[in-house]
């Protein structure tokens, strides 16, 4: 099973981040959030410079939002 997180955990993980920044440096402040599951997704990802926030997104393995209440019907 490969590892993933969810968008609303990634996007905390990232928030107040600047880039450019490394693989080593996202994992950094994702393990400040204390989120394991967002940080061994990162960790997943290929050892390069990611230009934006959106970069990292692309990157990662994501999984369905965990509040399944929020999520549209059509996308159930």
């Amino acid at each position: 099973m490969s590892a993933s997180t969810t968008r609303d955990r990634l996007d905390a993980a990232l928030d107040g981040l600047s880039f450019p920044a490394d693989r080593d440096t996202i994992v950094a402040a994702a393990e400040r959030t204390g989120d394991e599951q967002t940080v061994r997704a990162l960790r997943a990802v290929p050892p390069v410079e990611y230009g934006s926030a959106s970069d990292v997104v692309a990157s990662v393995s994501l999984t369905e939002d965990d509040h399944p209440d929020e999520v549209p019907p059509e996308a159930r």
